[in-house]
Parts: C-alpha cells; sequence; structure tokens
C-alpha cells in the first residue's frame, strides 16, 4: 500500500503545508507497514500544458524504467493502460510527480482555495496530466482520493469549482474522488488546528446531454441564410434580421424607458 500526498500550495510554511505535514506524520504513525510520499508544487518546477497535444501519440519507450523492488512501481492497471508511453515534450519535474502518481494506491490532496479554485502552480499541475487522457486509464477500476480543502475563510462564493478542477483531471489519471474534508477558517496562520474538518458533500456529476440535432435545426433554420449564401438566399436573410431584430426589442423592452427597437 503507498500513499502520495499532493500539496497544491505555492507557499512552503501556510495553512495547507502545515496539514500536509500532520497527515503526512500520521500515514507514517499509524501505517508503518505502508508507504508514503508527500509532492508539493512549493518544491517543483512544473510549467503549464502549451496544447500541442505531442502526448497523443504513444513512444516507443516508457517515461521510467524501473528496477524490481522500486518502492515506486506504478499500479497494475496504470502500467496496463499504457500511460507510460504518453511522454510530455516540456522537460521539467512533471515526470518525477507522474512517477509518484503511477505509484499511488490511495491519493491525498491538500489544496488551498484561490478565488473558489486551485492556486496557478496547482492547475498547472493538473494540466499536465493530460498525457492519461489519450490512454484508457479513466476507463478502468479507480484508486480512492481525498480532498482536503484549506484557507482562512470569508468568502462567500465557497470552494466547488476546487472540487470539480480537482476531480475532473483525477479521474482522467485514474482516480475517483470519494471524500472531501473542509478545513476552511479551521486552521491558524501559525499551522495550528483549531477545529475538527466537516465533511463536505460531493457535487452530483452533471449529465451529458448531446445537443447536435438541436443545434443543427437552428442552424438550418436561420443559420444559413443570415448571411446572404445557402438554400435560403436573399430572403431567408432577410427574414433572419427580421427575427433578430423582433427578439432584440423584446429583450429590451423589458427596460424601463426602452422602446420596442434599438
Amino acid at each position: 500500500m503507498h500513499r502520495v500526498i499532493l500539496h497544491g500550495s505555492c507557499r512552503a510554511d501556510g495553512r495547507s503545508a502545515a496539514l500536509a505535514d500532520e497527515l503526512f506524520n500520521a500515514c507514517i504513525e499509524e501505517c508503518p507497514d505502508d508507504g508514503v510520499s508527500i509532492v508539493s508544487v512549493s518544491s517543483t518546477e512544473v510549467g503549464p500544458c502549451i496544447g500541442c497535444d505531442k502526448c497523443r501519440a504513444a513512444a516507443d519507450e516508457p517515461i521510467h524504467l524501473f528496477e524490481e523492488g522500486d518502492p515506486l512501481l506504478p499500479q497494475e492497471t496504470v502500467a496496463e493502460s499504457g500511460a507510460l508511453f504518453h511522454h510530455c515534450v516540456i522537460d521539467d519535474d512533471m515526470n518525477e510527480v507522474r512517477k509518484h502518481l503511477d505509484a499511488a494506491d490511495e491519493l491525498i490532496v491538500v489544496c488551498p482555495v484561490y478565488f473558489a479554485s486551485v492556486p496557478a502552480q496547482m492547475k498547472a499541475l493538473l494540466d499536465r496530466l493530460q498525457p492519461y487522457y489519450f490512454t484508457d486509464l479513466r476507463t478502468r477500476p479507480k484508486r480512492p482520493a481525498v480532498i482536503h480543502v484549506v484557507g482562512a475563510g470569508g468568502d462567500p462564493h465557497g470552494f466547488e469549482p476546487l472540487i470539480g478542477t480537482v476531480r475532473s483531471a483525477l479521474s482522467v489519471a485514474g482516480f475517483a474522488v470519494e471524500l472531501v474534508l473542509d478545513w476552511v477558517g479551521k486552521i491558524r496562520a501559525d499551522g495550528e488546528i483549531t477545529a475538527e474538518a466537516e465533511e463536505y458533500p460531493l457535487p452530483p456529476h452533471r449529465r451529458l446531454r448531446s445537443h447536435g440535432p438541436r443545434l443543427r435545426r437552428r442552424l438550418r433554420g436561420r443559420g444559413s441564410g443570415r448571411y446572404g449564401r445557402g438554400r435560403r438566399g436573399r430572403r431567408g436573410e432577410r427574414r433572419g434580421r427580421k427575427d433578430r431584430d423582433r427578439r432584440r426589442g423584446r429583450r429590451l423592452g423589458r427596460l424601463p424607458g426602452c422602446g420596442r427597437f434599438p
């Protein structure tokens, strides 16, 4: 059993760093026979994804060569998915981060809230999980992940965007977020924990719907004639403008002092 703690703050001595250290020590004390490692964005150089899609193609050689007995041997599901052969062209610390993630039986994420979401450094790391997208790892059995959300408190917008961002990226890498613990307002700036965390309910997954047929119907109804080309020609263009002006008039007509048309 190997656990990985992913610390998502660019500050090496803040609230979330103190919590990450506490969790690291707790893993060692309570599970002395298990392995544990900590990866912090404050001590790693990970650049942003540049969207080149070079990681789409599988390489001939894996990212890492392992020896028997290596404590960071990749999980069986990761090895079978072919993720080790999808390289990133950016030469930085992300390959080492991936080595830890691939070896994790369980992932613990400790992340501060920055404007309801994750810090820029953490977002860069999550975006660099893109190579996993081109494998079938996300369709295989998921490994458990827990998110510990840390912050000073006072933001009325909450942190559901943070959960969604982390949840989406980790799903591609073969993890499923099973628990979110809310530490916001419960850890002082010096790292002292003043209260126990509260379990935060996981937002439900949105059901994906196809908008293709409806969009095609709308385009057939007004798109081709709107620009004066296509089957409807000039008549369709005039009708499109009329419908557009009528809709604009209805919208503006709701405002005090506005006439039917602009």
